[in-house]
């Protein structure tokens, strides 16, 4: 009920859950993946890959720690429709923030399967996406906020070109200016 830390503060653990993650027996999953694991035995296959993953939980930990496990789950691999889900909301995370900022940004399907696509390793799971939702969308528009390109009231496209993704802007700020001056033209050639 009680966990004290190293610098022996004591905090109250009576109700409290754990949940520990490891990647020990990934290579199991993974072989599980190039093989497809997609036919009528795969409640079998899946058992024969828990069996093995668990193998390999009793090969790295000694036997005193795993019998004060209550329980091991061993994830599925993610599907590339599960993958796409992932994508759709750290991109709603973005778009969310950009909101905020008066930036309307439009991002085409083709993207989300893209990053999807190139994001998603079975080795690591979904945690490389977030750096390649950063190097590709968030980086890119986060520079030309810095430059004032991208200015509040601006709608930014995002889409896929020559497999690279590729920032549009509709940059009210220029288009204003711009009006401006032929104004100054008009009236200068009158």
């Amino acid at each position: 009920g009680v966990l004290t830390d190293g610098k022996g503060r004591k905090v109250n653990f009576k109700n409290t859950i754990i949940i520990m993650t490891s990647n020990i027996g990934s290579k199991f999953i993974q072989k599980m993946e190039s093989i497809g694991f997609h036919n009528n035995s795969e409640k079998a296959e899946y058992g024969q890959m828990k069996d093995k993953v668990e193998g390999a939980l009793k090969d790295h930990f000694k036997p005193e720690f795993l019998n004060r496990i209550d329980e091991v789950v061993v994830f599925d691999i993610l599907s590339k429709e599960a993958i796409k889900e992932i994508v759709g909301i750290r991109i709603n995370n973005i778009l969310a923030r950009l909101q905020e900022k008066g930036i309307s940004v439009s991002i085409t399907d083709d993207v989300l399967s893209y990053l999807a696509r190139v994001g998603y390793n079975p080795q690591y799971g979904a945690r490389p996406l977030n750096r390649l939702i950063q190097a590709k969308v968030l980086n890119p528009i986060a520079e030309r906020i810095i430059r004032q390109t991208i200015v509040s009231g601006d709608v930014v496209t995002v889409s896929v070109v020559n497999d690279d993704i590729v920032i549009n802007t509709n940059n009210k700020k220029k288009q204003i200016s711009s009006l401006r001056s032929q104004k100054k033209e008009t009236s200068v050639s009158k």
